[in-house]
């Protein structure tokens, strides 16, 4: 896989647009019909963005102090489908490791049951199943509890 070199930088009002063009484009959030609440992210400075030449390429939001077991807890990943394979979401899920490890031991996230990439995407960057959350977004799907020890 090849790699594009992004600059991920703290997500500001002005790429709430780009970054809203993803989700619209990306599952779990069609299927679920959900989005994410980039503006309290911007306010909450928990949302950043993955650029290439200036342009957003991705997005990740999620919180590093420990909320849960002793553990930061990921939001959302989004990356556009053009650049998708090319080492983007790795990039922005690395960048939250490593902001979340400097106060927290875990991060958790959720993922869609039917959300087959998301999941192996997770559970080749070293995620497990932690649980199963039957109907928490939406009824007949689950919501599976991944989790990942960072020190």
């Amino acid at each position: 896989m090849t790699t594009l070199p992004v600059v991920i930088k703290t997500m500001n009002r002005g790429d709430i647009p780009a970054c809203t063009d993803i989700i619209r484009q990306s599952e779990p959030w069609k299927t679920l019909r959900e989005t994410v609440d980039l503006a309290a992210a911007v306010k909450k400075k928990q949302g950043y963005v993955a650029l290439i030449e200036g342009a957003v390429a991705g997005f990740v939001v999620f919180t590093p102090e420990p909320v849960f077991a002793r553990g930061g807890y990921l939001r959302a990943v989004g990356v556009a489908p053009a650049v998708r394979g090319f080492g983007i979401g790795t990039q922005l899920l690395k960048f939250a490791e490593k902001a979340t490890a400097k106060q927290a031991t875990n991060l958790f996230l959720c993922v869609s049951s039917f959300n087959k990439s998301g999941q192996s995407f997770y559970k080749n960057l070293g995620y497990k199943k932690a649980g199963n959350l039957d109907n928490l977004i939406k009824k007949g799907f689950s919501e599976y509890l991944y989790w990942k020890k960072l020190k």
